[in-house]
């Protein structure tokens, strides 16, 4: 299994806890390599390189151009997905596998293997692979760590061209993408002590924040 760390080379807390994350992805046999994340300072210029538009959003919660960084450096790596033809897993810098990774092959080409790291969110009562249930909205909770099949991200790509970008989270939900997946228990959990992407809003809800979580 390939995985793929987005990761922002110019913060060395990105750097650290990427390597974490790299560290616990080989741990539990995942081929996991870094790769380079947007800096919000250059998002847009990456935006209208990758010929994409923005979609419309609640931009109280977190600084834009992080956002749109963010989404086009997973968008690069739906791309990279699609140019190897292998399944991967898509992994934020402050991701950690916990767990082994159970065979997904046939399961679904989206499906959600991260713990949601916010708000209030459902449990399963057996381990499987459901249709996507943690959050009352439908939508992915947290971009932190998920599997993606060369369908899904051809399919993640076409809407991304259709629709413009838009927070990871929220563009990943069950309205847009009905075949989404989620896995039970999971498998990757989100140990974030800092944020390059939303304000003190948009961070209230994380079940990590305190008065020691930094904004960067």
């Amino acid at each position: 299994m390939k995985g793929y760390i987005v990761t922002l080379f110019n913060i060395p807390q990105s750097v650290e806890v990427s390597n974490r994350c790299l560290e616990s992805a080989k741990k539990h046999g995942i081929d996991a390599v870094q790769v380079p994340a947007v800096y919000r300072d250059t998002a847009l210029d990456e935006l209208a390189a990758e010929g994409l538009t923005l979609a419309s959003w609640d931009e109280s919660y977190s600084n834009i151009g992080a956002v749109i960084g963010n989404f086009v450096s997973q968008y690069r790596v739906w791309n990279k997905i699609v140019e190897s033809q292998e399944p991967g897993i898509v992994f934020e810098h402050d991701a950690v596998v916990v767990a082994p990774i159970p065979d997904l092959q046939g399961k679904g080409d989206i499906i959600n293997l991260g713990k949601p790291s916010y708000g209030n969110y459902r449990k399963q009562n057996a381990p499987g692979v459901y249709p996507m249930f943690s959050k009352p909205g439908g939508y992915i909770p947290g971009a932190h760590g998920y599997y993606v099949t060369p369908v899904g991200a051809q399919e993640l790509i076409r809407v991304a061209k259709n629709q413009g970008a838009a927070p990871c989270d929220m563009f990943l939900n069950n309205k847009v993408f009905p075949n989404i997946k989620e896995l039970y228990p999971w498998v990757i959990e989100a140990r974030d002590e800092f944020t390059t992407i939303q304000n003190k809003k948009g961070c209230l809800a994380k079940h990590n924040y305190d008065e020691n979580y930094k904004l960067l």
